[in-house]
């Protein structure tokens, strides 16, 4: 476990606990705010996001790309669904009690509706909370 392994290090050092960090063979949770310093040793991520992990292949600008990528889809579906499902029971409000034929078509996207619930619905993006500390100023330090 490394916590912010370049904090206190020069440049050199840096680049020195990079290059042996490249050929190191085992399993490695860095945590750090160096993005060039994770886009130089990472070859895979493992995010953690609500109680799951999710596995990445590549360093780590390789994962921000993924993940916005599969982020962007996912909003695309939700929003695809939503759409859906709105001009679904739409339909079934407007023609449920009417003539047969309709009542046959709003019956038939009803039983639509029914399945789409059924097979799970794509879960909507949350933006992810973010903490914001504000320390009041204790004055001169003598």
């Amino acid at each position: 476990l490394l916590d912010e392994p370049t904090n206190h290090l020069d440049l050199d050092a840096c680049v020195w606990l990079e290059e042996e960090l490249k050929t190191y063979k085992r399993i490695l949770v860095v945590i750090s705010h160096s993005q060039d310093f994770l886009n130089g040793i990472c070859t895979n991520i493992i995010h953690v996001n609500k109680n799951r992990l999710k596995y990445y292949t590549g360093n780590y600008d390789a994962f921000v790309k993924t993940r916005l990528e599969l982020l962007e889809n996912q909003m695309k579906q939700y929003n695809w669904e939503q759409d859906q499902i709105s001009h679904m029971k739409n339909y079934i409000a407007r023609f449920g009690h009417g003539s047969a034929k309709l009542a046959r078509q709003a019956q038939s996207k009803e039983k639509t509706l029914a399945k789409m619930v059924a097979q799970g619905l794509t879960e909507k993006i949350e933006n992810e909370k973010t903490v914001t500390f504000y320390f009041p100023s204790c004055g001169k330090i003598p």
